[in-house]
């Protein structure tokens, strides 16, 4: 006889192979950027982390926990090689005649945080989408990560506040509408939220702290 899989052992099976899904959505997620890098209006989305944590959270949600590490390394990966690549097309596109080369050393550099990245936020959102506390907690990291990009962005560039807020918002709800499956989680999701911004503005600082030391040599 079948044993009976309860609620917290469940999870979203995707019908993409493993890792195609994550890979195809990377390059999407990452072409993107590379084309709002160059754009009057949307330029701050490609200096945040938003579409990345997004890319990741609806990767992950509800998955198997080494599979949701594994479609969120590869997305993210993807997407780096794809933004760095995508931003030398369309600087040749606006800049004709013009020289203009990929970073090899901050490529690698991102590239192995795609990679930490991808393993720690694929582990820790693959809880949303799931019942009970756990599953609140995992949307709350999302939406606490997503908040505390925003804000680090805007506090430092006031005049990309609008665009920074409105994507916000919109991912906030995606999340949401994605992850959460009674109004009991949802409040507990919104508990969750402010500790959890708390945390994610830690870690949403730690990239550009790190590169700044590697520019400077300041170890």
């Amino acid at each position: 006889m079948a044993r009976e899989v309860p609620d917290t052992e469940r999870v979203v099976r995707s019908p993409w192979p493993r890792g195609v899904a994550g890979i195809v959505a990377g390059i999407v997620t990452g072409s993107f950027a590379a084309w709002a890098y160059y754009d009057d209006v949307f330029r701050p989305l490609a200096h945040s982390f938003g579409l990345w944590i997004t890319l990741v959270a609806l990767l992950s949600a509800g998955q198997r926990s080494r599979r949701a590490m594994t479609q969120s390394c590869a997305a993210l990966a993807a997407a780096v090689i794809a933004f760095y690549v995508g931003k030398k097309v369309m600087y040749g596109i606006d800049h004709p005649g013009m020289p203009y080369s990929i970073n090899v050393s901050v490529l690698t550099e991102w590239l192995i945080l795609a990679v930490v990245a991808g393993v720690a936020l694929g582990w820790a959102f693959s809880w949303s989408g799931r019942p009970g506390r756990f599953g609140a907690l995992g949307t709350a990291a999302v939406v606490g990560l997503l908040v505390a990009d925003a804000y680090r962005r805007a506090h430092n560039f006031r005049t990309e506040a609008a665009v920074l807020v409105a994507f916000t918002v919109l991912a906030v709800v995606a999340v949401l509408c994605a992850t959460v499956r009674s109004r009991s989680q949802l409040a507990l999701v919104a508990g969750f939220a402010v500790p959890c911004a708390l945390v994610g503005f830690v870690l949403v600082s730690a990239p550009d702290l790190l590169e700044q030391l590697l520019i400077t040599g300041s170890f």
